[in-house]
């Protein structure tokens, strides 16, 4: 699996966050990304939080818990909002340290240029603050564009300016830009850690973390070509608006002899290797590697999605509970149109039914299948229970929903008072279960399509915040029972019920 075939998500997310922080402010944009990293973190997909959990795990030394999983999730959140400022240049409150400037200063007087070698750990983007601080000569930067077109979009609408400074690898003019870029003394970065996007697919298998990894041998080779002075460059998060930028000096020259090509570029690849892994395991949570890293999972062990983060945010259902909250109906259904669905649903006080859900997974040129139980239970408690690819539980109770992976001893509670898009995304699913139509239209636009036996029940969320997540939800029945729920928006989903009897 690739991390260039997973779907982008929250799009609209995003344009949503820059529209409130630039109208409301840094402070009260911060507080709104405790419930956008748990809404991501509940809905991404089993595949993500895993290949999350196998990082960890080998950066940490020890098994993950929760806080570990939730810190990567919020201090991306974290680096996305303070994007929006600094692309602006609005600095003010920004705590920004650098380290080994001086050498970075060395080569700019030499006139020679430099290439920075960085990664997606923590911040480009804070580094590019240094430019606008009065950097004597032109910032360049390279990177793979296919997987993050609306993000890109959205940025690049907040400083056109500084988004022509950002080149696309893989056109025909990419090496010729960044050569001239060079020859005029500048700086040209390069995120050097994933599987070339474009292009020859070729990587160096490496160890990283005490396995092998394929990373990739394009920006080494672009080096060697370009015959710049390397360093590598990182921009870590420290906290709140604070950031440290490191320059370490890598290489006077990447040179790759005709003789030893393949050995050359294998011990380039090696010492950038030790050096990332070594900053990872430092600042863990700066990880923005949200796919499997090593590629180790394979399709059959990563069943599961992988792309909200991914519900997290690209297409699949909006809570990694239950996408699906399905059930046995009574089978009479004795008024017809909306209210006579609501009523045959309101009739069942417990039910049980079995689920097979199918996701669509950027990662994967397939959709995801898992599988398991669902639990209804009047009037507010729903239980999803994932029995295949792994086991984990997901209930809903009041005003309360827990995750759970019990294997790893994992829990994590939420309240839905303090995350009202969370809960809207919740009634969806349970309003409609316990035929609360009224619950149901605070949160929805509802309409209603065919007729008894055959119905669907088609919600479109009221609030934007809400939007942004999921434009639709549908419900498809047969007489008094549930046999189809998807959502629809940045990532979507079908879950296909079968009641039991």
């Amino acid at each position: 699996m690739s991390w260039t075939r997973e779907r982008e998500r929250g799009g609209a997310a995003l344009r949503l966050m820059a529209w409130i922080a630039r109208r409301m402010g840094w402070r009260v944009s911060h507080a709104l990304l405790y419930p956008v990293t748990a809404w991501f973190m509940l809905s991404a997909p089993a595949r993500q939080r895993e290949a999350m959990r196998r990082f960890q795990r080998r950066a940490l030394g020890r098994e993950p818990g929760w806080p570990d999983l939730w810190r990567p999730y919020f201090v991306f959140a974290a680096t996305m909002l303070d994007r929006v400022y600094l692309l602006q240049g609005r600095t003010e409150g920004f705590e920004i340290a650098v380290s080994g400037l001086e050498a970075l200063d060395a080569h700019i007087a030499k006139g020679a240029g430099c290439v920075l070698l960085g990664a997606h750990l923590g911040s480009f983007e804070s580094m590019r603050t240094l430019a606008d601080r009065g950097c004597p000569v032109e910032v360049m930067a390279f990177m793979y564009e296919a997987n993050a077109r609306l993000a890109n979009a959205v940025f690049s609408a907040l400083s056109p300016e500084k988004a022509e400074r950002v080149v696309a690898l893989g056109r025909a003019d990419s090496m010729l830009r960044a050569k001239e870029c060079l020859e005029r003394g500048g700086l040209v970065g390069i995120l050097a850690d994933r599987r070339p996007a474009v292009g020859e697919d070729r990587v160096v298998p490496v160890p990283f973390l005490g396995q092998p990894a394929p990373l990739p041998a394009g920006p080494h080779i672009l080096a060697a070509v370009l015959g710049a002075p390397v360093m590598l460059a990182f921009g870590l998060w420290k906290g709140p608006r604070r950031y440290e930028i490191r320059f370490e000096e890598f290489a006077e020259r990447v040179v790759l002899r005709r003789a030893a090509r393949e050995a050359d570029l294998r011990d380039s690849v090696l010492r950038y290797a030790a050096r990332l892994e070594a900053v990872a395991c430092e600042h863990p949570a700066n990880w923005f590697n949200f796919y499997d890293f090593w590629e180790e999972m394979g399709e059959a062990a990563a069943s599961a999605p992988a792309a909200v983060p991914e519900a997290a945010v690209g297409r699949r259902a909006v809570l990694a509970l239950p996408a699906a909250a399905p059930l046995s109906l009574p089978a009479s259904a004795q008024a017809g149109g909306l209210e006579g669905v609501m009523a045959a649903l309101a009739a069942v006080r417990r039910s049980e039914a079995d689920f097979t859900e199918s996701k669509e997974i950027a990662g994967l040129a397939d959709t995801l299948p898992s599988s398991g139980t669902l639990l209804w239970e009047a009037p507010s408690t729903l239980e999803k229970q994932v029995v295949e690819p792994f086991r984990e539980r997901v209930v809903v109770s009041g005003d309360r929903l827990v995750y759970e992976r019990p294997a790893r001893g994992e829990r994590q509670e939420v309240n839905l008072d303090q995350a009202p898009e969370v809960r809207a995304l919740v009634e969806a699913i349970r309003s409609t279960l316990a035929g609360d139509l009224a619950t149901l239209r605070r949160h929805y636009e509802v309409s209603f399509e065919g007729a008894l036996p055959a119905w669907t029940v088609v919600l479109h969320p009221l609030s934007a915040r809400v939007r942004a997540v999921v434009q639709r939800v549908e419900v498809r029945g047969e007489g008094g029972a549930i046999r189809w729920f998807q959502t629809v928006g940045n990532e979507s989903s079908v879950m296909r019920v079968t009641p039991r009897p």
